[in-house]
Formats: C-alpha cells, structure tokens, sequence
C-alpha cells in the first residue's frame, strides 16, 4: 500500500511537471516569435454554463447539459466509421483492445498478490 502512494505522488508529480513543461515551452516560443500575448494552443473559457473552447485557433462551443442526443445519428455515423476504416484500422484498434485487456488482467493479477500478501500479515 505504501508503494502504492508513492508511484501515485510520483506520477502527479511528472504529470504536473509535463504541463508545466508545456506551457513554459509554449511562452518562450511565443518570446521567440515575438507575438507574446497570443492565444494559446489550448484556452477553455467558461461562461454562464457554456463553455467555449480554442484549439489552435479554431472555436467550439459547447452548453452544458448536452441537449438530448440523437440515436439514430450515432448509429448512423458509427456505420459509415466502420464502413470507412481500412484494414490497417481495425488491426490497429484490435490490438489496442488486446493490450488494454492484457494491462488490465496483469494489474488484477499484481493488486490479487499484494492483497492476499496484506491478509497474510
């Protein structure tokens, strides 16, 4: 258990300094070009339960809640995805799949050892 906050602290801790890398990086570019003050890559900008979001430049909207999705739609598109995806595609997610699936039964494998090691003790 004690390991396990310590790799939780550890990876907060390199997770914050990636953003903070990020962001530092994204400033000086911004020096270096000379057009400090520019939007960033990414600005969410909430306003009175609407959120506006930036991503290089481009604006998207959002309200929140999410007005009723339509089914139909999602079928729809969810079709024309799969009927679109090539070969190379679906090897890919299906190993994807496969890798998750095995990350998954290793750490219930590892978490299953140091729970029945903590009920030995």
């Amino acid at each position: 258990m004690k390991w396990a906050a310590q790799v939780t602290a550890l990876l907060m801790v390199l997770m914050f300094g990636v953003f903070l890398g990020i962001d530092t990086a994204e400033q000086n570019i911004q020096k270096i070009q000379g057009n400090e003050g520019a939007p960033r890559a990414v600005h969410i900008t909430p306003e009175n339960g609407r959120v506006e979001i930036s991503v290089m430049g481009h604006v998207v909207e959002t309200q929140n809640p999410v007005s009723k999705e339509n089914v139909q739609r999602v079928k729809q598109v969810r079709r024309s995805v799969e009927q679109n995806n090539g070969l190379l595609a679906k090897m890919g997610n299906e190993m994807g799949n496969g890798i998750r699936q095995g990350t998954r039964k290793a750490i219930e494998v590892i978490v299953g050892w140091l729970d029945s090691d903590e009920k030995n003790r």
